[in-house]
């Protein structure tokens, strides 16, 4: 085989172990357990605690438990993102499967010991996600009338177990929607939760630039 023969054929050979490296990468998670394809849409929600039985079960007061009512909220947004066209997939605590996403949005709901002492907050692991998450806290707070605590207060928040299955362009958040102790706040999100579902579906439209595909949500 010539020189030029030779070369052209090296070529094609490395490109095409190129291309079927990009696309493995593209497609894959690739770990010590194998492949794992990604899932792909354009938002992600995920209802805390949903499905479990034991271990983490989320909190509970007198006017509700989280684990009934993160499906509510994650199932109202999920319907109304679709209803407008957009792909979401829909996630409940154990999922465990990898995802490429735009935004990524994890509900929950917060209690305290100390009645009264708690209140919405917010969790990201890495600063690229801070802009969404100030857009979160000033959007959610024309509708939650009470305090908020700063972000990644807890380690829960800061090293959410989930945030490795999410890969984003926008941002992946926890969304803590308030305290199930604190009676003012707990009986106004029981009396709003599929209204809060619309609330984070509007968000989330905004956040990738489709917020004209959805009506602006109210709250009593």
């Amino acid at each position: 085989m010539k020189y030029v023969e030779k070369v052209v054929v090296f070529v094609l050979i490395i490109g095409c172990l190129f291309l079927t490296y990009r696309f493995v990468k593209y497609n894959y998670k690739v770990g010590i357990n194998g492949f794992s394809k990604y899932e792909r849409a354009e938002v992600y929600i995920q209802a805390g605690h949903e499905v479990r039985i034991k271990g983490s079960t989320g909190t509970s007061s007198v006017y509700g438990k989280e684990i009934e009512w993160t499906p509510i909220v994650a199932d109202e947004a999920t319907r109304i993102l679709e209803e407008a066209g957009i792909t979401v997939i829909r996630s409940n605590a154990d999922r465990r499967k990898y995802c490429v996403v735009d935004l990524a949005l994890s509900i929950h709901f917060d209690s305290c010991a100390k009645q009264c002492a708690s209140g919405a907050s917010i969790g990201y692991d890495d600063p690229t996600d801070k802009p969404a998450a100030d857009e979160w806290k000033s959007y959610y707070s024309k509708f939650f009338k009470h305090r908020w605590h700063k972000d990644n207060f807890t380690k829960n928040l800061r090293y959410y177990y989930n945030y490795k299955y999410t890969i984003t362009k926008d941002a992946e958040l926890v969304l803590e929607l308030g305290d199930l102790t604190y009676p003012t706040q707990a009986k106004w999100m029981k009396e709003n939760l599929k209204n809060l579902g619309h609330v984070v579906a509007y968000f989330a439209a905004k956040r990738i630039g489709k917020e004209h595909l959805i009506s602006k949500p109210y709250t009593t």
